[in-house]
């Protein structure tokens, strides 16, 4: 570290191309310090987002008409266009802290979603081993790539909000976790359906065992998940045939069916006509076509 006035510190500088603005979360800078008695930041205001993390000592971290004290293991965050000061607690402890600071369209959500907003940019107790790892990380990642180091940089910073994200359960009730598992199984199989996923799959990426994962599913949305399956990939056979060239046998492929024969099976017991009668009779499909998705009850 080099030796300043009130601290020794060091830093790290970035200048993002139009490439990181298209991402939309770039970083800005990194840095890292011990502090001398005398030291006092602010107040002042900066132009980006800056999670500063204390890692020995305590500081008073004023922002608004707000002071709080904050020890190891906690983080506070400067907001652009804010007015924030902050200083050891006790001058004749050595403040030690990390910070990454980075800006873009993403970098408001993402803070929200760790429970770090203007109203209180603050939080306490989440700076664990693995955010102290990460932290290390951004330092080693220049010097074992230089040159390449965009989305290496990146993807320590989406790890480092994902590290601090400490939300509880809003609701810690069984009904409430089911809901969380049932909709985790929707967002699962509208993303997946037309890979060779079954039941079997959906259940274990829920994390429950499959009968109790059927019966709650049905009870919740009213249709097993087999048949909500079976009726996404029909669904969406119906749209390609409707709305596109693709043969039967690429529909059916397209949607993991082994083969057109069996696609053209299920198809056929689905809506009680072959692929190839509604490809011809488009304006008069079959009463069964599909309905939109239900709601979770």
């Amino acid at each position: 570290m080099k030796e300043y006035t009130q601290e020794y510190a060091e830093n790290m500088y970035f200048t993002p191309d139009e490439t990181d603005m298209s991402l939309g979360l770039w970083l800005v800078r990194l840095g890292r310090n011990k502090t001398k008695p005398s030291y006092n930041a602010g107040p002042r205001a900066t132009d980006h987002f800056s999670l500063h993390f204390v890692q020995q000592g305590s500081v008073l971290f004023q922002y608004e008409n707000n002071i709080v004290q904050l020890h190891k293991g906690d983080v506070f965050c400067l907001f652009p266009q804010r007015i924030y000061s902050y200083r050891p607690a006790d001058p004749a402890v050595p403040l030690e802290m990390a910070w990454v600071a980075f800006d873009g369209d993403q970098a408001a959500a993402l803070l929200s979603m760790i429970g770090i907003h203007p109203g209180q940019p603050y939080a306490k107790g989440v700076g664990t081993t693995e955010v102290a790892l990460t932290l290390q990380h951004f330092w080693s990642a220049g010097a074992l790539r230089p040159g390449r180091t965009r989305l290496r940089f990146l993807s320590l910073l989406y790890e480092l909000i994902d590290l601090l994200d400490q939300r509880p359960e809003a609701d810690g009730s069984p009904k409430h976790r089911q809901k969380d598992w049932v909709k985790k199984s929707l967002d699962y199989m509208n993303t997946h359906y037309s890979e060779p996923i079954d039941v079997n799959h959906i259940a274990q990426h829920a994390g429950i065992h499959r009968t109790y994962f059927s019966k709650v599913f049905t009870q919740h949305l009213g249709i097993s998940p087999l048949k909500y399956l079976m009726r996404l990939r029909m669904n969406k056979a119906m749209q390609l045939l409707r709305e596109t060239g693709l043969t039967v046998t690429e529909i059916a492929l397209s949607l993991s069916y082994s083969d057109t024969a069996t696609f053209s099976r299920a198809f056929s017991l689905y809506f009680g006509a072959s692929p190839s009668y509604c490809r011809k009779h488009s304006s008069a499909l079959p009463q069964q076509e599909l309905e939109q998705d239900p709601p979770a009850r």
